[in-house]
């Protein structure tokens, strides 16, 4: 499949020079798909597919353009006309320093499970009825009277990425996924509930998806009867995938060299101050074996490195493309993330591991201390704005403690607060245990003083 994408980027080069384009740079991907969509409880369809997608991004002087196609059989001639036409038509970049040059690798995480290459189109069936049974069993086991896994699916990715530009420089790559997500609904005495389960990982753990599973099915009865509790100010006891939401939109962004140049980022001008809580640091780790964020170089083409953004509290560093980088007058430190093959790139993290330092504790100590309410469950968390750090969400999930003692499931209350005082002043605990959420590896986190309005 390499020779496919490298038979595409050397054309592409070849042709650009006659169509008066000065550089160009070409970011493609082949991807072979196992997707199974399931519904009450049933398999409603099972697909296999490949694809190829690829983009090409050209620049006349500081003028940019970009194109995308899906289409092995596209006129790259026709292509590259509607690109030039487009990088004509666009304004000129004063910043703009040329397409990243100087590719080289890494250290390479493993990023391939060869489980996955070669996995059986049956065992994967096994797989997904396996925990569709497990969380039925867990709910029914934890009072449910009736359950039932209403919709979700399943889908199994091996997909490699080529990037090149005008220098003939060239770099490829393999990966796989593993994806799977499903919603339990569960009734008991006229009350219903639901709880959704997700999963996603560069190797098969079947493991991890038994006790997701297990996991589902306990918590979509353990939230039924429940309301809003009064308003006022409580201590919140975020779990690890609530905390992980909150830093995916509130707290990830603003580390990107362009928002911070942009002024869209609280952290501008704050290298070397404290913002966070000296019991936290914050590192892009992109040589996690297996991490979703995981690679030897970035979507440039430039080799990444292992990096404290925040050490004990204290910022370090912000993160940069080539793009930024340059604008900045410093090099990039290989974190350029690309949404898509047919658009630029921006700074964003590879894997974002916040390591916790002190004020340890368990989750159940932490629900332990005093009147506390445990988020587990949370919509609108991406109304959070990550340019002034403030942060919201109506809580769908939730139980409220009282001396270690649940009093009460709890829904349809609004928490909401600063991330940087939640991370920093109003920092009380946090967990031991870190735990993976995408690409966001964290602890819980306990935070005082947390606005509710019931």
């Amino acid at each position: 499949m390499k020779d496919v994408l490298m038979n595409i980027f050397e054309k592409t080069v070849s042709k650009s020079r006659n169509k008066g384009l000065d550089e160009v740079e070409f970011y493609g991907e082949w991807i072979r798909s196992l997707n199974i969509d399931i519904s009450r409880d049933k398999v409603k369809s099972m697909k296999s597919s490949f694809n190829v997608t690829y983009g090409i991004h050209g620049c006349i002087g500081k003028r940019i353009g970009s194109i995308g196609s899906r289409n092995l059989e596209a006129d790259l001639d026709t292509l590259l006309e509607k690109l030039v036409s487009i990088a004509k038509s666009n304004p000129e970049d004063p910043y703009f320093p040329g397409f990243a040059k100087g590719y080289s690798r890494g250290f390479e995480p493993k990023t391939v499970d060869k489980r996955l290459v070669d996995i059986d189109s049956e065992y994967v069936l096994e797989i997904l009825n396996n925990a569709m049974s497990s969380s039925r069993e867990s709910a029914l086991k934890n009072g449910a009277e009736e359950v039932i896994v209403s919709e979700g699916g399943l889908r199994i990715d091996n997909y490699g990425v080529l990037i090149g530009n005008s220098n003939g420089e060239t770099l490829y790559h393999e990966y796989t996924l593993f994806d799977i997500g499903y919603t339990v609904k569960s009734r008991a005495g006229g009350e219903e509930s639901s709880f959704t389960m997700m999963i996603s990982n560069r190797m098969l753990d079947e493991s991890e998806v038994m006790k997701e599973a297990v996991r589902a099915g306990e918590y979509s009865v353990k939230f039924m009867k429940a309301k809003p509790v009064e308003s006022g100010t409580y201590r919140v006891l975020l779990d690890h995938y609530m905390t992980a939401l909150f830093v995916a939109t509130a707290l990830q962004p603003a580390f990107s060299a362009h928002e911070v140049q942009e002024n869209r980022s609280p952290l501008k001008g704050r290298i070397g101050q404290e913002v966070l809580s000296s019991s936290i640091t914050i590192v892009d780790d992109p040589f996690i074996d297996y991490g979703i964020g995981s690679r030897s170089f970035d979507d440039e083409g430039i080799r990444c490195s292992k990096k404290a953004v925040v050490e004990k509290g204290v910022l370090k560093t912000i993160l940069y493309n080539y793009y930024t980088a340059s604008r900045d007058r410093t090099l990039s430190t290989g974190n350029a993330i690309r949404a898509n093959p047919g658009v630029l790139t921006r700074p964003g993290f590879t894997n974002l591991v916040i390591q916790p330092l002190s004020n340890l504790s368990s989750f159940d100590e932490m629900a332990s201390s005093g009147r506390v309410l445990v988020v587990h469950g949370m919509i609108g968390y991406w109304m959070s704005n990550y340019v002034n750090g403030l942060t919201q969400a109506t809580v769908s999930h939730g139980l409220l403690y009282v001396n270690g003692e649940v009093k009460q499931a709890v829904k349809n209350v609004v928490i909401g607060g600063n991330i940087y005082d939640w991370m920093g002043s109003s920092l009380l605990a946090l967990s031991k245990d870190v735990v993976k959420v995408s690409n966001i590896y964290t602890p819980a986190l306990l935070i005082e003083n947390v606005r509710v309005a019931g």
